[in-house]
């Protein structure tokens, strides 16, 4: 389970996030959403450990990031920003990671298949496409069979061939008992991808519940965050 309860955090005179709380559980997918600016890069970034928190907490089964005796086995992520270094292929990237993580290298070429990418593990990821690298990405978060993920826009650069493809893994890995969490604004491919939905805007919670709870996914996120 992920869980952030009373999450506050200041830059300076800048509130980025505001008493945030919320659970993600296992065997579902939560989408998080929010207009550009509302807290859910940073409140993903300290669920993460990447950040401190001014105030509360964020945990990863019950416990900060930083605690984990295993991380790589407990939560896989995908943030936005650079990954990868350009000149290398995707299948070194990831027997790299592997390396470094004592994660025996067959895995590898599993999850190339997992994610459709294994006739294009030998070629250089600077000639990868932004679905590719999205899916290279995914790869490296599910390296060490995390039992819950944290995934900023997933679907960044996937055709419509890749969306359903990406909505069908999602699926199959909540069905397998996993917490899974997405940070997106296509309203419309979260709808058919969720179970719950956390809004937030300024930092703030606007709403926390099951997406059947809404009546109208969009005009209840336009009124909950004001856009």
């Amino acid at each position: 389970m992920l869980e952030v309860h009373e999450l506050t955090k200041r830059y300076g005179a800048t509130l980025a996030v505001d008493q945030l709380s919320f659970r993600a559980e296992p065997g579902r997918v939560l989408g998080f959403l929010g207009p550009n600016g509302a807290g859910k890069t940073t409140t993903l970034r300290t669920l993460l450990g990447l950040t401190l928190p001014t105030s509360g907490k964020a945990t990863v089964g019950g416990q900060s990031y930083r605690s984990l005796s295993d991380p790589i086995s407990q939560v896989g992520a995908v943030l936005e920003g650079p990954q990868f270094h350009p000149g290398r292929s995707g299948r070194n990237h990831l027997r790299m990671l592997a390396m470094a993580a004592g994660i025996p290298a067959g895995r590898v070429d599993e999850l190339l298949r997992l994610v459709d990418l294994d006739s294009a593990g030998g070629k250089r990821v600077k000639g990868y496409s932004l679905g590719m690298r999205q899916r290279l990405s995914l790869a490296a978060a599910l390296l060490g069979d995390p039992r819950a993920l944290v995934l900023d826009e997933p679907a960044n650069g996937l055709d419509p061939a890749g969306m359903a493809w990406l909505r069908v893994l999602l699926r199959d890995l909540a069905g397998d008992g996993r917490t899974v969490l997405i940070s997106s604004h296509v309203l419309a491919e979260v709808a058919q991808t969720v179970d719950d939905v956390v809004i937030v805007n300024a930092g703030q919670l606007k709403y926390a519940g099951p997406l059947g709870a809404l009546g109208d996914l969009e005009a209840d996120f336009l009124r909950l965050t004001g856009v």
